[in-house]
């Protein structure tokens, strides 16, 4: 993986998704020319948090904004508080907007949205896997003619759905776009859909319809997907993935 310059950003604003997630937007220097891929990640560190070699605390995420909002010069990180042993997540949750956060990268072109394909677009996540989904998904919603997005999520309960009011919003103002969501451990009165998603693909997904697939999320939800698709015809060159 070779260098990238370091870039000083600022944290512009600090958007809480749900009581462990927080998106930290990052604005860019006005004479930046940093560019990214949707998908891509950056290694993100802040300038007085240093490990006990004296060297600063480097932690990879993806960016979860869309190239397109680099117009406004600015990119999203999307951090889950991990708790105990979340050493950088803690250390970044308990900053405040102006803080200084250094980025290096862009890194990872194995899992990148391959743009202004007609296809149906599949999208497949869980947890904060739905970061680099957003990320493609806002790409894709930003063409003059989108391709139809079907997006399945799974996560632990409701206030665990990242990115909630943004997807309700894609829901109902592009006839194209479709979600389901899928809770892992349902609260009382919960009458949508719950489990592991792999063992509810089989209702979702019966069959291969010429869908190009993108599955971010913890292995093994992504290796029980991408063994449910393969049994369901999905052909190996559709499916991209990735995995934390």
């Amino acid at each position: 993986m070779a260098k990238r310059p370091v870039i000083e950003t600022h944290i512009e604003a600090i958007i809480q998704e749900t009581p462990r997630v927080s998106t930290f937007r990052l604005k860019l220097p006005k004479e930046s020319d940093f560019f990214f891929k949707a998908g891509q990640f950056v290694m993100a560190s802040i300038p007085d948090f240093i490990n006990e070699r004296d060297r600063p605390v480097r932690r990879a995420y993806s960016i979860s904004s869309s190239p397109l909002d680099l117009e406004r010069n600015y990119l999203e990180l999307t951090i889950t508080r991990v708790g105990e042993g979340g050493y950088f997540s803690n250390r970044i949750h308990s900053s405040k907007e102006g803080d200084l956060v250094q980025i290096e990268g862009p890194y990872g072109n194995a899992f990148t949205l391959k743009e202004e394909n007609p296809s149906p677009h599949l999208f497949i996540g869980a947890g904060s896997g739905i970061a680099p989904l957003r990320a493609m998904i806002r790409t894709l919603l930003g063409e003059v003619s989108p391709p139809k997005i079907n997006v399945i999520y799974g996560f632990r309960k409701t206030e665990d759905f990242i990115f909630e009011q943004e997807f309700l919003t894609y829901k109902e103002s592009n006839a194209g776009f479709s979600m389901t969501v899928i809770h892992s451990r349902p609260e009382p009165g919960w009458n949508g859909l719950s489990g592991r998603v792999p063992d509810v693909l089989p209702t979702l997904l019966p069959r291969y319809k010429g869908e190009v697939t993108y599955i971010c999320g913890h292995p093994e939800m992504v290796s029980g997907t991408v063994s449910y698709l393969k049994s369901a015809g999905y052909p190996e060159e559709s499916v991209h993935k990735e995995q934390w």
